[in-house]
């Protein structure tokens, strides 16, 4: 009884994970997390990949992830400072300035979180040292009602659905005496 309950399961998450994959965006970033806005933008002696999450700002938490690289070649820059900070559509309106972290697993890309106020255009300014010198981008990005249809939610909740509608008939099954 048990095993049949466990494999049952293990179909409906199965079937769930085929299912649930297609429907994720895509999302390609400097650090495959994010969805990448800005790719291979030169400023100064630098290229500049971009990536946020979520993939459409909404107001709340906005993820940055940057990837900075030289502008003459191939060579990361692990060894940099960079400052971001998001002026808002309002005059006074700001968030940050906050210092974008590298991880010591992945040091050629900067991470930082800034909070998001207001519905509209935003500037994202993203102020970066290193020994290349100095370089500012500035990034504008459209703020946008959070909310909305998840189709990802729906789906879940159909998969729960079928699985207790499974284990429902799996025991209706067992309760009913064999035909010889």
């Amino acid at each position: 009884m048990a095993t049949r309950i466990w494999a049952l399961l293990g179909i409906i998450l199965l079937i769930f994970t085929a299912t649930a994959s297609p429907l994720q965006p895509d999302q390609v970033s400097a650090n495959g997390a994010t969805r990448l806005i800005i790719n291979d933008a030169q400023e100064g002696p630098y290229l500049f990949r971009v990536g946020i999450l979520p993939g459409s700002p909404k107001v709340g938490n906005l993820h940055l992830s940057v990837l900075i690289q030289s502008a003459d070649g191939d060579q990361i820059i692990s060894d940099g400072q960079m400052i971001i900070q998001a002026t808002g559509p309002e005059l006074g309106m700001t968030a940050g300035p906050v210092q974008a972290t590298n991880a010591p697993l992945n040091p050629q890309v900067f991470d930082a979180d800034i909070t998001l106020t207001a519905l509209g255009t935003w500037t994202i300014t993203l102020e970066t040292v290193s020994e290349l010198g100095e370089a500012t981008l500035v990034v504008p990005l459209q703020v946008t009602e959070a909310g909305g249809f998840n189709l990802l939610i729906v789906l879940v909740i159909a998969v729960i659905v079928v699985a207790i509608a499974a284990l429902v008939w799996s025991q209706k099954q067992r309760k009913q005496p064999s035909r010889k």
